[in-house]
C-alpha cells in the first residue's frame, strides 16, 4: 500500500504546497482519493491524473468533512466522470449525515439540474454512507472512522466534525490519519498506543486558531507519541524544526510513503 500526499497545505495555501489531499494506492493498483479540495484538479494533474482519465485512474473517494479545501473539487470530479461515457461512477465513502449535508448544502446548486434532467448525488457517485464510528473495506484495507471535533460552536448538535481514519491491513502497518481536528491530546496518545504511524494536521501560523491542532500544542505530546507522528496541513514558511522536537517531520508535497511491510520499523519513503 502507498499513501501519496498530493498536497500538504492549509486552506490558504499556494501551488508549492496545495491543499491537504491524499492518494491511497492498494496493492491491486487501484486508488482512493482522500478528500478533493478546490485545487485537487491541479494537484492530481501533477500525478498525471487529468479530467479525461480521472475515472480510469481513480476507483474511490473518501470525504472527511465539508470545508472547501476538502470538497471544493467535487463538482469538477462529478462532471468529469458524468460526461465521459466510458467512465465508471467513483465509489464515494462518507459519514451518512455529512453525505446529506454535502448534497443539500454544497453540491446541489451546481449538480442537480442538467438539460432535461433533475439529478442527485447518486447519479454522479456510487454512494456508501457510513456511521460516524463505522467501518468500510476497500481493496483489502479496513478503514475505521473517528469523529474529530473541528469547529466547536458550543452546541454539540451543531458542531463541525471531521472524520479521521484508521487503516489496517495484513500487508501494512496500522496507520491513523486525523484529517482536520482541534488539539485532543488524550485521544492522540490513546491512538498512538494502537497504531504504528500517525499523520496529524498541524497549524503553524504565528497565532493559534481554535479549529486546528497548533504545532506548539502538538509539541507538548509525550515523546513516544511524537515519534509516530508526521505533520501535514501546515502553513508555508514555517521555522519550526519537527525532527528536533521528536516528530518524524513535515510531509512534503508529492511525498509518497510505501508501506510494503507490516513491520512499523520498515517504512520507506519514495
Amino acid at each position: 500500500m502507498k499513501i501519496k500526499f498530493i498536497g500538504v497545505g492549509s486552506a490558504f495555501t499556494t501551488q508549492d504546497y496545495y491543499q491537504s489531499n491524499l492518494l491511497i494506492t492498494a496493492p491491486s493498483g487501484k486508488r482512493l482519493l482522500l478528500d478533493c479540495g478546490s485545487d485537487a484538479r491541479f494537484a492530481l494533474a501533477e500525478s498525471e491524473i487529468y479530467g479525461h482519465n480521472v475515472g480510469d485512474m481513480l476507483d474511490a473517494i473518501y470525504i472527511s468533512h465539508l470545508h472547501a479545501d476538502h470538497i471544493g473539487g467535487l463538482e469538477w470530479l462529478a462532471f468529469s466522470t458524468f460526461f465521459n461515457p466510458n467512465a465508471k461512477k467513483l465509489k464515494l465513502f462518507i459519514e451518512e449525515q455529512t453525505m446529506q449535508q454535502l448534497w443539500d448544502q454544497s453540491l446541489r446548486g451546481g449538480l442537480e439540474r442538467l438539460e432535461g434532467q433533475q439529478l442527485h448525488l447518486t447519479d454522479y457517485f456510487d454512494c456508501h454512507p457510513l456511521a460516524k464510528d463505522g467501518t468500510f473495506s476497500w481493496e483489502g484495507i479496513n478503514f475505521t472512522l473517528s469523529q474529530m471535533l473541528h469547529v466547536d460552536t458550543g452546541s454539540p448538535t451543531n458542531n463541525h466534525y471531521s472524520y479521521g481514519l484508521s487503516l489496517t491491513a495484513d500487508f501494512c502497518p496500522n496507520i491513523f490519519i486525523t484529517t482536520d481536528t482541534k488539539f485532543n491530546p488524550d485521544f492522540i496518545i490513546e491512538i498512538a498506543n494502537k497504531v504504528d504511524l500517525i499523520f496529524h494536521d498541524c497549524e503553524t501560523t504565528p497565532y493559534n486558531t481554535p479549529v486546528h491542532a497548533h504545532y506548539t500544542e502538538l509539541r507538548t505530546l509525550p515523546l513516544f507519541t511524537k515519534r509516530k507522528i508526521w505533520l501535514y496541513h501546515y502553513q508555508s514558511q514555517s521555522t519550526y524544526q519537527p525532527e528536533e522536537d521528536g516528530f518524524r517531520g513535515f510531509v512534503l508535497k508529492g511525498q509518497e510513503f510505501d508501506f510494503s511491510s507490516k513491520n512499523a520499523g520498515e517504512l520507506f519513503i519514495i
